[in-house]
């Protein structure tokens, strides 16, 4: 059985939560890290843009700004998502691709269903029956409604995957952020994250978030075969990311990439 680091759930900001993602990454690839899950939250809430998306199309960056909340572009693919930290918990996940082709994963969709098999299965604890579907982006349905969504980045070998997993939802606030799409107003892009998402926390019998994450790594395990064993993060790894900070995910031209 593989054993893989585990970091502990952890608060940051947008900017420090993406360069510890890529950093890991970077390492990963150059066999300077192990596979690695880490579970984290946002302070403030973010704003997170796709790899390939145009900022002014996505957010209302007068609005975030005026909040205090951050803006960030990810390295991953998908689409924009409101991090929000009162409302969600956020993992992700870095390992060689041949990891998870080994587990029978060729395609890449398979990828992604066979990482998000590990909030299923963490779930499944509890007594609920999360679904995979894709809206966009893989997804995990709760009662039919949307509670994760998933984006990847596979470079030279290895693939970093995060996803969210929402705690409860405020919509209003949500689509004051991101952006209704082109002749769509916000009124009823609420009404749909209404009808059609849904938090977790209040599925939960007695929530307490220790035992949602202790749920969710053994979940992991299970999916993918491994054993967790707590870590932190390396002296390079915490270097790489202060460095990615300052040079690419606090610095305008990366986030206003595609303007």
């Amino acid at each position: 059985m593989s054993t893989w680091r585990y970091i502990p759930i952890e608060v940051r900001n947008g900017f420090c939560n993406m360069a510890l993602d890529e950093a890991i990454l970077k390492m990963a690839i150059e066999k300077k890290s192990l596979n690695t899950l880490r579970f984290y939250k946002w302070k403030p809430s973010t704003a997170s843009i796709g790899r390939n998306q145009s900022l002014m199309n996505e957010i209302d960056v007068e609005f975030t700004r005026e909040q205090g909340f951050n803006i960030v572009r990810r390295i991953t693919g998908g689409g924009a998502v409101f991090h929000d930290e009162k409302r969600e918990i956020t993992y992700s996940i870095v390992c060689p691709i041949k990891f998870l082709e080994n587990l029978g994963a060729k395609k890449i969709i398979e990828k992604f269903e066979i990482i998000t098999r590990g909030i299923i299965l963490g779930l499944t604890y509890y007594g609920l029956k999360p679904e995979k579907d894709i809206i966009h982006c893989p997804a995990i349905l709760l009662d039919g409604k949307k509670f994760s969504g998933n984006a990847q980045v596979r470079k030279k070998g290895y693939i970093l995957q995060h996803g969210t997993v929402l705690l409860d939802i405020d919509p209003d606030l949500m689509y004051s952020v991101l952006k209704a799409p082109e002749n769509v107003g916000k009124s009823r892009m609420v009404q749909s994250v209404r009808a059609k998402c849904i938090g977790i926390k209040n599925q939960i019998q007695n929530y307490e978030e220790e035992k949602l994450i202790n749920s969710l790594k053994q979940g992991f395990q299970s999916s993918l075969g491994i054993e967790l064993k707590e870590g932190k993060f390396s002296e390079e790894e915490k270097y790489l990311a202060k460095n990615l900070i300052k040079d690419k995910y606090s610095d305008v031209k990366w986030l206003r990439l595609y303007e």
